[in-house]
């Protein structure tokens, strides 16, 4: 997180059969932009994305997170879950 960046709201969302998520929405107020990290509670974020004003979709649902309308919530848990679980990961080492 840059220092110019402020938590502006957080929330954990059960997703079964995941353990609870972690949903941090951030602003960044001088360069106009928020910012979205999802990870398991507790832990470092799988995914984080930058949103700019003009990406109707993300910051509709971030408006609505922050309306405290659990589903936005919820579907922003889902977006970050989904995007982590569609990257490529490198093969687990074998000793």
């Amino acid at each position: 997180m840059a220092e110019q960046e402020s938590l502006i709201a957080e929330r954990v969302v059960d997703l079964p059969p995941e353990k609870p998520l972690s949903v941090k929405i951030w602003q960044h107020v001088a360069e106009g932009f928020w910012r979205v990290d999802v990870g398991r509670h507790g832990g470092p974020p799988w995914s984080t994305t930058t949103v700019g004003d003009g990406d109707s979709f993300m910051m509709n649902l971030i408006s609505a997170a922050l309306s405290d309308e659990a589903l936005a919530w919820r579907h922003l848990a889902q977006w970050g879950r989904d995007l982590t679980a569609h990257s490529p990961r490198p093969a687990p080492l074998i000793p």
